[in-house]
């Protein structure tokens, strides 16, 4: 089992406001024009608390009360030693921030590392917000990296995570807008 991508990021929507938004992803949010047969669809668990929304080009939205899990099946060593697949995930994530209206996107990876403990502060029985979350990390897991890239530590026989970075997405260091997940 190994790690794959994963970021959160805050929101503000309301259960129907998230299930009209596969309608919108449709078309405001082509990640791979030529994957325009598959649509956005949504799943409601109620047990969890939870909506998620899964799309084109494996991209899975879980969306908790207060906060927006984007996952995906890039491997998370990609999304830290690519540059070219980090850029991707970013120009999503940032498409994703602004749809959202959260102000930062925190990546981490989706399991198999201390970070990863964030994931349980989405589901019903903790509900917590992205300050929470911000917050968590900071007094369990030390500062931010500056940049994502610091994450990856290379062993003589083995690599390992170490880390979390927050992207607030600056005008420096804003995205491009292409985002083609199957490029």
């Amino acid at each position: 089992m190994g790690m794959d991508f994963s970021a959160y990021m805050s929101h503000s929507l309301k259960e129907t406001e998230i299930i009209e938004l596969c309608t919108e992803f449709d078309t405001l949010l082509p990640f791979n024009p030529k994957d325009n047969v598959r649509k956005w669809r949504s799943s409601v668990d109620r047990a969890d608390g939870t909506i998620s929304l899964a799309g084109p080009c494996g991209i899975s939205l879980t969306l908790s009360e207060k906060v927006c899990y984007f996952h995906h099946y890039f491997r998370w060593k990609g999304f830290l030693v690519d540059n070219e697949i980090q850029q991707l995930l970013r120009n999503v994530s940032y498409g994703f921030m602004k749809t959202f209206k959260s102000s930062f996107v925190i990546y981490v990876p989706d399991n198999a590392a201390k970070e990863s403990a964030i994931m349980d502060f989405i589901w019903e029985d903790e509900n917590k917000d992205i300050n929470y979350i911000r917050e968590w990390l900071l007094e369990n897991c030390g500062l931010p990296k500056n940049n994502i890239n610091d994450i990856y530590k290379e062993y003589e026989d083995y690599w390992d995570s170490e880390g979390y970075y927050i992207d607030y997405f600056s005008e420096n260091d804003e995205p491009n807008k292409s985002s083609d997940l199957n490029s």
